[in-house]
């Protein structure tokens, strides 16, 4: 089941940068107050007060207030009003989708106020500016926003604002798809909302932590969360059911197998979305009839249902959405064995999905890009800087060799000895500078030997990862729907003893075929691995060997039940083993072989033995073969230190020490 992503950002910029007050009590005792004032920075805090209240009443005088006080900023050189003015007027232009100008408003803002001693204020024009890169779909510099933001925050120690910013970090990570960190925020943010015994967020928080829940599968908790923000957001509110929280309780009953709920939920957030001329929530419950329907084997009313939800998704023109009712359409479909349309449907979804990685793959490229501009611009610096530190030699050499010519006139035995050491000094500043740049070149392709081997490893997880789920997911569920139509369609059909026998010879084909693509996906990404853990997942495939017969493979493991594994280096360690153990297994005959783990606090030690033929441990100084050089570069990757012992008739021992892997 492909969840969708639900997050929620708490816009609180406007009243924690200009404190904002009530429209009806502050706002005629204010004008009063300015018609009184003198044109110096009380008058700058007037207007900033003023315009904060006609912010969430009338954007349009809030506007005018906001180039008012920066126009007399300007006039007065008031660094703090100048940059106030940008930040009020980018909350203007955000809420009338004019990302880029509000963007570019905001950067100017964190410029001016970076020269203030306001940590507080700097902190909130983060925390807008983050919020408007979540606008305009650009996660990453979302997230690196908000984490200025929390830095700051935690440097003044004010854990109000630190709720809200855990809340709006919770929300990006779950756009992100990073649901482990937006768990571990969100819940933070809670905490923090209860110990200060604030409700302003928490029920928003709440709900994003429900989103979390429901992606990580933990159902049963995310259905207590999602409960308890819908009370704290209708005691804030006063607003009845949230279409959000409705959505995700269908999604989690779903997961938890329990259709009535998915009926009832779907029936309520219909309800709700109707009285409210909500599109995507009509949709969202349109969407939870058809998984009703289908699972009541009722294809024809999950169709009827399929065909509103498909009539929203194209006007709301949202790809995920619309990919998401294409894929209940191609589940449909198969359930009435109409494979025309299935394949209709199939190549539409198949295309948001490619658009999708096409839109990912070039902004991951335009990032590089970037990445590479910065650093091609730095390695220019760098140049200048060495060419005018060799002139600054050069003139002083030039200053010396001056100085030694003048004193050829009085004194010439001293000449030579003056000359002579200039001589040697240069010739050794020539060496010296050499080695020095002889040894930065060295370094340079360590590192970019390093960073290319980091890049094809991490590149190699993320795309078995998405292959694996493509095939279990894409493929898999269309030969589990091939089977079951073709078993519907037997009941249907009176045939031979013959056809009768070459069908189920060829069910036999078609079950054989859906266990090797799970076998296959297995391989790639192993699913003990990503459920259980690296020590089952180690288990599961040493034991897997052993039983096959073609090698007695022994596994033990001391101190992993400890802190986890990322999952990243979890990876790494499997593929490492998995190397070896293969490698065993094709080139060195052995009859029996040991895999061995050990974690302490500090490092995580790998042992893999076996009693083969072993080999001349001078072939690996030339070797280039593509497993050894995936071996050192997996090992680097890790910043661990790679031993292998062998000899010929003496078997082998490979000896693997990373440093502390933690999660």
């Amino acid at each position: 089941m492909k969840l969708p992503l639900f997050s929620v950002v708490i816009l609180f910029t406007a009243t924690t940068l200009f404190g904002q007050t009530p429209w009806t009590k502050n706002r005629d005792s204010l004008l009063v107050e300015l018609s009184r004032a003198k044109e110096d920075t009380s008058k700058v805090w007037i207007l900033i007060h003023l315009g904060n209240i006609y912010l969430n009443n009338r954007r349009d005088s809030a506007e005018y207030y906001a180039k008012a006080f920066g126009e007399l900023s300007q006039k007065l050189n008031y660094a703090a009003g100048k940059a106030y003015s940008l930040s009020m007027q980018a909350f203007v232009l955000s809420a009338e989708s004019k990302l880029d100008e509000a963007i570019a408003m905001d950067l100017k803002a964190i410029e001016i106020m970076k020269t203030t001693p306001r940590i507080k204020s700097l902190a909130s024009v983060y925390n807008n500016t983050a919020i408007i890169y979540g606008s305009k779909n650009d996660e990453s510099s979302s997230l690196e926003y908000y984490l200025k933001a929390e830095a700051l925050y935690e440097q003044i120690k004010d854990s109000a604002d630190m709720a809200l910013i855990y809340g709006n970090l919770g929300a990006v990570y779950i756009d992100l798809r990073e649901f482990d960190n937006a768990y571990t925020n969100t819940l933070k943010g809670i905490l923090l909302c209860r110990s200060l015994h604030t409700d302003n967020s928490i029920g928003t928080t709440m709900l994003n932590l429900g989103s979390a829940l429901v992606n990580l599968q933990r159902f049963d908790t995310a259905i207590v969360v999602l409960n308890q923000a819908e009370e704290a957001l209708r005691i804030v509110s006063g607003k009845g059911p949230n279409p959000m929280i409705l959505s995700l309780l269908r999604l989690a009953f779903i997961g938890l197998r329990k259709f009535d709920l998915v009926k009832s939920t779907s029936e309520k957030l219909l309800a709700v979305a109707k009285s409210s001329e909500d599109e995507w929530g009509m949709g969202q419950a349109y969407s939870g009839f058809v998984d009703y329907y289908v699972h009541e084997k009722k294809i024809g009313t999950a169709r009827s249902y399929l065909q509103k939800y498909l009539e929203i998704a194209k006007k709301r023109m949202v790809p995920m959405e619309m990919r998401d009712a294409y894929n209940q359409a191609v589940t449909v479909e198969v359930g009435l064995g109409n494979l025309a349309a299935y394949d209709y449907y199939t190549e539409l979804r198949d295309s948001i999905d490619e658009k999708v990685r096409s839109e990912r793959i070039l902004k991951n490229t335009q990032e590089l890009e970037a990445r590479y501009s910065l650093n091609r611009k730095q390695a220019e610096i760098d140049d200048l800087n060495k060419q005018k530190r060799i002139q600054q030699l050069v003139l002083r050499q030039h200053y010396t060799m001056n100085w030694v010519l003048a004193s050829i006139i009085f004194v010439a035995g001293l000449i030579g000895f003056l000359y002579s050491r200039n001589y040697r000094q240069r010739k050794k500043l020539l060496i010296a500078n050499t080695l020095i740049q002889q040894q930065r070149i060295t370094e340079l392709e360590k590192e970019k030997q390093l960073l290319a081997a980091q890049a094809v490893l991490q590149g190699q997880v993320e795309e078995r990862t998405r292959l694996a789920k493509d095939l279990h997911d894409g493929l898999g569920s269309i030969l589990s729907s091939a089977k079951y139509s073709f078993n519907h369609m037997k009941e249907n059909f009176v045939i031979t003893p013959e056809n009768n026998a070459a069908f189920e010879k060829s069910m036999s084909m078609l079950d054989k075929s859906i266990s090797e693509l799970r076998r296959v996906a297995h391989n790639m990404m192993p699913e003990a691995l990503t459920k259980f853990g690296l020590d089952t997942a180690l288990k599961d495939f040493c034991n897997s060997v052993d039983q096959s017969g073609a090698l007695q493979l022994t596994y033990q493991s001391f101190g992993l039940e400890g802190s986890p594994i990322s999952e990243v280096a979890a990876t790494g360690v499997y593929r490492i083993i998995q190397e070896l153990v293969n490698n065993i297994l094709k080139h060195a005959h052995a009859s029996t072989a040991l895999v061995q783990l050990i974690r302490n606090s500090e490092v995580l030690s790998i042992t893999v033995e076996d009693n083969g033929i072993g080999f001349d441990e001078a072939i690996l100084q030339n070797s280039d073969g593509m497993g050894y050089l995936n071996l050192k570069n997996r090992v680097a990757f890790m910043k661990g230190g790679l031993d292998i012992q062998s000899g010929k008739g003496k078997g082998t021992s490979v000896n693997i020490e990373i440093p502390n892997i933690s999660a």
